[in-house]
């Protein structure tokens, strides 16, 4: 044998072995490998040739050198995923190559496990939503109808020339209230965000809120706590004792954070899972309590019930901490008032009173509205939970008052564990056991995010919750209470959006703009007398800010008004209310609870951007047939297409979340600022939002000094001119098109929770942990002084630890509503109601839930993750109850209601309880037979009791009260389709989103053409 030759069996030489692995590249070279494609002339492997790169001293080296040119720290600041990941960034010839995790979490305290590592299969392969066929990289303009797929490409200059243009007359027009904007759910806290809501804040735009009409928002707590996002960091998990996954799916939906369940298991907690399917967290329960579908507050009435009887109430937590010892007249069903006792009473015209067993008289509760103190403590004597007394009014009227304790128990009474065993479908044997496990445990935490907030009634089921936590004494117990969603406030982001001018004179401006001396005044007085401390002093200025200074209204009040659906949404809820859903709506208008956005008609102007309205409306048809008409420009500024954009008239392309700076929204779960640095430049002709909106306040302004644009009034709140709106949204030139980096770094300096850090060390680290938990503002309520930096995140410690009151009317955790309108529902207290059966008395409920596999639609059309399920809609069902239908797995079926029709196949589960027809969600449209959808199938319902206003809590805020869209009380009937020209459309749809040339840079640019016009085919609509 030749030198270094070795014989059959024989392990390689190293030489041999690098001449195989240069083969084996040379190979990998010619064939597509994910979206990776080499640059001509990277590598010369040509005989003879000069060596173009360092000499390898390994096949490590080969490795390394093949896949990173350099590693940059990054995450998805955009997506709605409900928690934040640090990534590296793997870029090799200007490409973003791969994704992978790290492991650079610390443990928050000894003894707790650490975050390591954090991500999902979405993060993992963003890059090829980021190099796919649906990505823009290129202008465009609408030249067909909308809708048709047909546009022509359009230089930057033209594009923001011809859209500014358009404003500005219909501004002049109508108003810049009908700008319309969409405010999520993707968004993040930095420049890219900032561009598109100071625009519209700057411009005196719509800002319509889409929590409620999601379905995200968590009105029961707003109703109870005063405030909707509640949560500490998700390590707080590991330290309960009895842990109920309640209307939520953490394996599933909270892929980084769900490993806390489960080593919570190992720390001797018991995990209990309630929900009607077989879910892929309720594998992993001690308890599975497979309830009925919609019947949650009938079992949470059950276990409070239980709690009181066995003699688990924590009696001093909930005479101190809620409504429990405040009086209520039994003539008229109210809380017994100072407008009742005192003559003039002035502000103490809404204080509430307890009773003073020891003097025989009602006192004035501490820390209710009105109250001279902002603290609940009780001093002097200890006032019942239950009783009835006799109390003489002004003017001698004698009436009974009874503590709202007493009422409550007697609310429960009826609810025994048969009773409830009746209306939940689950043994009364399983009531108890989950029953006795809750009111024993010493942390009791429930988990409760998001998707429970979809139902007509779901503000009587987290009631319910709350109410069972309250009882124990839980809600701000570390280790125990509700996880649903906190946020950690960057003060810096809210400031950004409202200044004019940068430093101490920018800072000046924004105080006196939102408070006036008077107010001032009154704010140092109620400080120095101790009626409001610096919390509520905060909460209510934030509140009034709102009111001055923002044309905010909710999307459901913008969709009710103007998308043609007032008889249908009416319908499917009549019967339920004592009046007319549209007789609340008036009311609400007429007495300023329903904010009047916007003030001239319709939106003229719609802008998306992080959002895809089209796919996400319920009845899209009735939007797409009586709104979207009347909108006379729409613009999309995103970086893929999506349904609406394929319904729009220009088309901006955004930079992609690797592609410029941001922060990643600040979640409690993960207590650490996640920043998202440049890996590569912009694709194509893609520009960031901060610059695009840069580009565009300048020509707006340009046009409006051109044409003497009056000053605008937008919704009666401030003046808006046009003709120095680059000059406000600039700072007077602080901040140029290309600075979205320095405007980030101002966001981080000017923000408590995250002072001190800088972009030049995040570069580095990619990740800081925060100093502490910010302003107690919306959406952010952790109201944890003691909490900076160390430890796990707990919240509430503001009231359950220094007393501080409530932000609600009665300065408690309020579990008596005593407005009108809930005491004419019957909603004054918790209680249950059965889900109504919107559609039709039809026998399937259609039941949504979120997915695995993408974040709402961002990753639909993402061929690796739609390898690992059907890779298309489909419609779970119970395999026998398919069967009964006539239907395989796999079948095409017609899904049918009073609203319409459309198609989806079937998949048979056995996870799915018989009646329920179960979709994991954010399908786009345009994926469906005809472009048809299930949203063409839900009402949306809404609940007039969320429009009540003028009484605490109760009054509309973003991120805090407002009436919603509810999709899950549905009902669908089903039966097989066997039309042959629907059958491909999906299918034809997937094989043209893998198309490998489309993945290539130069290509690029025309897919979104392409992919408009495959879209649209004749035969992709048969």
């Amino acid at each position: 044998m030749a030198e270094g030759d070795r014989g059959p069996g024989l392990s390689p030489t190293r030489r041999q072995f690098l001449k195989l692995s240069g083969a084996a590249a040379l190979a990998a070279g010619a064939l597509p490998l994910f979206h990776f494609q080499r640059e001509a002339g990277a590598v010369s492997f040509e005989a003879g040739a000069a060596r173009r790169t360092e000499k390898l001293g390994s096949w490590e080296d080969l490795y390394r050198q093949r896949w990173t040119d350099r590693i940059t720290k990054g995450s998805h600041g955009w997506a709605n995923c409900r928690s934040a990941c640090e990534w590296d960034l793997y870029v090799k010839n200007g490409i973003v190559v791969r994704e992978e995790q790290t492991a650079t979490y610390a443990a928050s305290e000894p003894g707790v496990p650490d975050f390591n590592p954090r991500g999902c299969q979405k993060g993992a392969c963003y890059t090829e939503l980021m190099y796919g066929p649906s990505r823009l990289t290129v202008p465009l303009k609408r030249v067909g109808k909308r809708g048709s797929g047909q546009w022509e490409r359009i230089s930057w200059e033209k594009a923001i020339d011809e859209i500014a243009e358009k404003m500005v007359v219909l501004a002049e027009r109508y108003g810049p209230d009908t700008i319309y904007q969409d405010l999520g759910p993707n968004y993040d806290n930095g420049a890219s965000t900032i561009g598109r809501f100071k625009f519209q804040m700057k411009a005196g735009g719509m800002f319509a809120d889409p929590w409620a009409e999601i379905g995200d928002l968590n009105i029961g707590a707003s109703l109870t706590l005063g405030f909707a996002h509640l949560g500490g960091s998700s390590d707080e998990w590991f330290l309960s004792d009895y842990l109920v996954v309640w209307m939520m799916n953490p394996s599933v939906t909270q892929i980084a954070d769900a490993h806390f369940l489960y080593e919570a298991k190992y720390n001797g907690g018991e995990l209990v899972v309630i929900d009607p399917q077989y879910t892929a967290t309720t594998v992993h329960a001690d308890q599975w309590l497979p309830i009925e579908t919609g019947t949650d507050a009938a079992l949470g009435l059950a276990v409070a019930r239980h709690i009181w009887a066995s003699g688990k109430l924590d009696v001093d937590y909930v005479r101190e901490q809620t409504d429990f010892p405040l009086l209520v007249r039994l003539d008229t069903g109210r809380f017994l008032r100072g407008e009742d006792l005192i003559a003039d009473a002035g502000r103490k015209q809404n204080v509430l009173y307890m009773w003073n067993p020891e003097a025989d008289r009602p006192e004035e509760a501490p820390g209710s509205e009105g109250s001279d103190t902002s603290q609940l403590s009780v001093e002097g004597f200890t006032p019942p939970i239950e009783g009835s007394f006799e109390v003489e009014l002004l003017g001698g009227k004698k009436v009974k008052v009874a503590t709202m304790g007493s009422l409550l128990k007697e609310q429960l009474d009826p609810w025994t564990f048969a009773t409830t065993a009746d209306v939940t479908g689950l043994a009364p044997e399983l009531i108890e056991h989950f029953a006795d496990g809750f009111a024993k445990a010493e942390r009791p935490m429930i988990f409760s995010s998001w998707g429970s907030n979809r139902f007509l009634h779901s503000d009587l089921m987290n009631r319910t919750k709350l109410l069972c936590l309250a009882m124990k004494g839980a809600l701000g117990k570390k280790g125990a209470g509700y996880h649903a969603t906190g946020f950690i406030d960057m003060a810096g982001f809210g400031a950004a959006l409202q200044l004019d001018h940068t430093g101490m004179r920018g800072q000046l401006e924004m105080m006196l703009g939102l408070v006036t001396p008077s107010e001032l005044f009154e704010i140092v007085v109620d400080y120095v007398k101790g009626r409001k401390n610096v919390e509520d002093l905060l909460h209510d200025q934030s509140i009034k800010g709102e009111e001055k200074m923002v044309c905010a209204t909710g999307v459901s009040y913008v969709n009710y008004d103007h998308q043609g659906i007032k008889e249908s949404v009416g319908e499917a809820v009549d019967g339920i209310f004592p009046r007319p859903l549209d007789d609340y709506v008036q009311e609400a208008k007429e007495k300023g609870w329903v904010p009047p956005v916007p003030s001239k008609g319709q939106p003229r102007v719609y802008i998306t951007g992080g959002c895809n309205l089209l796919r996400r409306t319920n009845q899209t048809q009735a939007m797409l047939d009586n709104m979207w008409p009347g909108i006379e420009l729409v613009l999309g500024i995103d970086q893929k297409m999506n349904f609406t954009l394929m319904h729009s008239d220009y088309i901006l392309p955004a930079a992609g979340w690797y592609e410029k700076v941001g922060i990643k929204y600040t979640l409690a779960y993960v207590p650490y600022l996640h920043y998202c640095d440049v890996a590569v430049p912009p694709l194509g002709e893609c520009k960031d939002e901060w610059e695009i909106y840069s580009l565009l306040t300048k020509r707006i302004e340009e046009i409006a000094q051109e044409r003497e644009t009056p000053v605008f009034d937008p919704c009666g709140k401030r003046t808006v001119d046009w003709k120095e709106l680059h000059q406000q949204f600039s700072c007077h030139g602080a901040y140029g098109p290309k600075d979205a980096k320095k405007v980030t770094q101002d966001v981080i300096t000017n923000s408590p929770s995250t002072a001190n850090m800088t972009i030049e060390s995040l570069e580095k680290t990619g990740i800081a942990k925060f100093h502490n938990a910010g302003v107690n503002i919306s959406p952010t309520f952790q109201f944890n002084p003691d909490w900076q930096g160390e430890g796990v995140l707990s919240p509430l410690a503001h009231m359950v630890k220094y007393k501080g009151r409530w932000p609600t009317f009665t300065g408690r955790q309020t579990f008596y509503l005593d407005h009108p309108w809930f005491l004419e529902a019957g909603e004054a207290l918790p209680t249950h109601k059965a889900s109504p059966k919107a559609g039709g008395d039809l026998p399937f409920q259609l039941i949504s839930a979120h997915s695995r596999w993408s974040i709402h639609s961002t990753w639909r059309d993402t061929d690796m993750l739609n390898r690992l399920q059907r890779g298309e809609p489909v419609v779970y069902l119970n395999p026998d109850e398919a069967a009964g239908l006539g239907l395989a797995d796999h079948d095409w079926a017609q899904l049918y209601n009073s609203l319409g029709e459309i198609r989806m196949r079937v998949k048979y589960s056995t996870m799915v309880r018989p009646g329920v027809a179960y979709y994991f969600h954010a399908w786009d449209p345009s994926q469906f037979p005809e472009h048809k959808s299930y949203k063409w199938l839900i009402t949306g319902l809404m609940k007039p009791l969320h429009m009540a206003g003028d009484q605490g809590q109760l009054r509309f805020g973003t991120n805090h009260l407002q009436a919603g869209s509810f999709v899950q009380d549905t009902r669908v009937g089903i039966r097989p389709w066997g039309g042959e020209d629907t059958q491909a459309a999906p299918l034809r749809r997937g094989e043209d989103t893998q198309a490998a040339p489309l993945r290539r840079g130069e290509d690029t640019q025309a897919a979104p053409l392409r992919r408009g016009e495959d879209t649209h085919a004749p035969e992709a609509e048969a």
